[in-house]
């Protein structure tokens, strides 16, 4: 019947008689008078919707197909995974920026041939198997694409922008699927079809702008090159085009406005993020407002402020729950962001949580403001309720600006905060009237904050504040405006409070135990790993850097030596006659003198040199930034402190002397090369007599 309906002329006001419509100078449509026209134009209306959607349907395949026609291996290190090298007798495979060149074969991550479909390829990998791959970055999988195929035309050769280009296709098949929904939406009657065609038309540009931007490489230009910001500005754009269509499928549109948000908000920066949720809010409420200034018979202006509200409030949730990263700024927006933020990172994050709630109490404030203007709410109780709401906010931004929270156990002040937003809340219930059922959805939301942050005490306190302060208000309300507040109907109110807020209680409360725990135990590892750290590069009697992280420290040296011409020199030093100190006093005697020779070195050198523990009574030292006429001057002050030291408590007339072969590191000589000449300068030292410095 909708379809006869919808076939018959718009302005046509009779259905039979004249055989043209009354007003036909102005449509120039004929009149609706034959059954026989009506029904024939209802089959072509439904041939029509049939072969739209069809041709989407079809749009949607073949982009399916395009799609699943892209062979992309899976993203992961597993040693259990493969990687496949390019045809041709040489390739190169690209593994995340690592470039090598290789024949070609099927290697797996154990060094021996995988199991591959072409036996050309086996019959490679098994006559060229047994090279390991040496590094966790060629474990994983190559993501290029291999020219000449359909896959590398579509998304090209280099993994990442065939990532990039994947995911704008990914969103060009989501769009095509809104542009069908929208048609239907429209031949069905729950869109306006006004303004449906150019919609799609701009959606369909876009979407081809952007995948010629990707796949031409100017979107490299750009700091951002997956053009994420631009892409989700579009995408907010289109969504407040169509909700200006009305209808009652915007609520759905409201409801979509959620996961594009999430994914907006996970892949962008701080910054971009805010611009993003203030421009989402931006463009929905201008929609909104146009939407009742063009069509103000069908829709209300307090309606689309609860909505505006509700994405307000959802909006700034998601903000605050999907990113906490402060961005670096620069200049006036440095300065700003130091003023308002203050310099402290644990402090501008507790300003930030505060502001985030703030933000709501604005919000709030503003419904309030329209429900007064309205005449649902009393203006003096709204003008109270309104001042209080934003008196308290600037009040606890103040303690929070200023470093008085700082003298509480609880610096983010969280537990104060939920109890006056409590407060609001109930005080917001009380002058509401009809509608102050809606509040009770707040009271939910204020207690969520402190989820987080409170401890299972601190939440059943909150839960136990805002019953009692409920039921009270209730109370009241049911005593002193009997005639206005049923005493049943607020029974009904407090029982639903009384089994949600202890429920909520009791959630936050595991919650709390199990963020405790994780807390001990991320303590307990990075303890373990500390320790482990320490295990695997400090010497554990001296406390030196043992000899596996003193070859790092030296691969490091060297390769600034050999790219910026820093010179340095490598030294070996050697106790004398050690042997002999641990036959005439004992072993624990040796290892007074071991840590107390350790000591004297390091207090004689500066804090730019390093000294190892290279193996028994042998050191290393490696003295950076100065010749070798430079370095023997302090290997001196080294002799002259070594001498000078008590080595033993025990026997402190017990003393030490060494030996040191000392050498400068020459520019394309390998390290290994620069200590065989210490090390035999160190035995030239030894042949002369010991306690002396010989330099090669």
């Amino acid at each position: 019947m909708a379809s006869l309906m919808r076939a018959r002329c718009e302005r046509c006001t009779t259905s039979r008689g004249s055989m043209l419509c009354p007003r036909g100078r102005a449509c120039g449509r004929p009149a609706c008078s034959s059954r026989r026209e009506i029904v024939g134009s209802s089959v072509r209306a439904g041939r029509r919707e049939a072969v739209l959607f069809l041709r989407g349907v079809a749009i949607l395949m073949w982009i399916a197909a395009g799609i699943v026609a892209v062979r992309v291996p899976e993203f992961t290190g597993s040693p259990a995974h493969s990687r496949l090298c390019t045809a041709g007798p040489k390739s190169s495979c690209h593994s995340f920026g690592q470039t090598m060149t290789t024949p070609l074969r099927l290697v797996s991550t154990g060094g021996q041939p995988a199991a591959g479909p072409e036996p050309a390829a086996a019959a490679a990998s098994v006559a060229d198997a047994g090279r390991p791959i040496s590094s966790p970055a060629e474990a994983r999988p190559r993501l290029d694409g291999r020219p000449g195929t359909l896959d590398s035309w579509l998304l090209g050769i280099a993994w990442k922008q065939r990532l990039r280009t994947l995911r704008s296709l990914g969103a060009t098949a989501f769009y095509a699927l809104a542009i069908v929904l929208l048609h239907l939406g429209g031949n069905w009657g729950l869109l306006s079809k006004e303004g449906i065609t150019p919609i799609s038309i701009a959606i369909g540009s876009s979407c081809v702008m952007f995948y010629l931007a990707l796949r031409s490489g100017f979107n490299l230009r750009f700091k951002d090159a997956s053009l994420t910001m631009p892409q989700m500005t579009a995408a907010v754009t289109y969504a407040a085009l169509v909700y200006t269509l009305g209808g009652a499928a915007r609520n759905v549109l409201l409801l979509i406005m959620v996961p594009l948000l999430v994914f907006g908000f996970h892949h962008l920066r701080a910054l971009q993020i805010r611009l993003l949720s203030v421009y989402t809010l931006g463009a929905m409420g201008l929609a909104m407002v146009w939407l009742v200034h063009d069509q103000p018979q069908r829709y209300d202006m307090a309606a689309e402020m609860v909505r505006f509200m509700i994405m307000a409030v959802v909006v700034v949730t998601l903000w605050q729950l999907t990113n906490h990263d402060v961005e670096e700024a620069s200049g006036l927006t440095k300065e700003l962001m130091r003023l308002v933020f203050t310099d402290d990172p644990k402090q501008r994050l507790r300003i930030q949580r505060s502001m985030v709630a703030a933000t709501n109490f604005v919000i709030f404030t503003t419904v309030v403001g329209y429900a007064v203007s309205a005449g649902a709410v009393d203006r003096r109780e709204g003008l109270l309720l309104g001042s209080y709401m934003i008196t308290q906010s600037l009040v606890f931004y103040v303690l929070l600006r200023s470093g008085v929270n700082l003298r509480f156990s609880d610096p983010s002040l969280t537990l104060p905060q939920i109890l006056v937003a409590i407060t609001c809340v109930v005080g917001a219930y009380v002058i509401l009237g009809e509608s102050r059922g809606a509040t009770l959805m707040l009271m939910v939301m204020v207690l969520m904050f402190g989820m987080f942050n409170l401890s299972a005490r601190q939440t059943r306190m909150a839960a136990l504040f805002g019953l009692i302060v409920q039921g009270l208000a209730m109370l009241g309300m049911a005593f002193f405006a009997p005639h206005r507040y049923s005493v049943r109907q607020e029974l009904i109110h407090f029982l639903f409070v009384c089994t949600v807020l202890p429920t909520i209680s009791l959630l936050a409360g595991q919650l709390t135990d199990l963020r405790h725990r994780l807390r001990a135990r991320k303590d307990e590892l990075s303890a373990a790993l500390e320790r482990i750290q320490t295990l695997a590069t400090r010497d554990e009697l001296t406390g030196l850097i043992n000899r596996r992280h003193m070859n790092e420290t030296l691969d490091l040296q060297k390769k600034f030596s050999d790219k910026g011409g820093r010179v340095f020199c490598i030294g070996i030093l050697d106790i004398d006659h050690f042997k002999r100190i641990n036959d005439s006093y004992g072993h624990s005697v040796g290892d007074e003198v071991l840590r107390a020779f350790a000591t004297a070195v390091q207090d004689a050198l500066r804090d730019s040199d390093v000294v190892a523990r290279w193996g028994g009574e042998e050191f290393l030292l490696m003295l950076t930034d100065c010749r070798v006429d430079q370095a023997r001057q302090g290997v001196d002050r080294v002799h002259e402190a070594v001498a000078a030291c008590a080595v033993s408590s025990t026997h402190p007339e017990l003393r030490i002397s060494f030996s040191c072969g000392l050498t400068e590191q020459r520019y394309e000589e390998t390290l290994d090369a620069t200590i065989e000449r210490a090390d035999q300068a160190l035995y030239r030292a030894k042949r002369r007599g010991r306690n002396r410095t010989i330099a090669a």
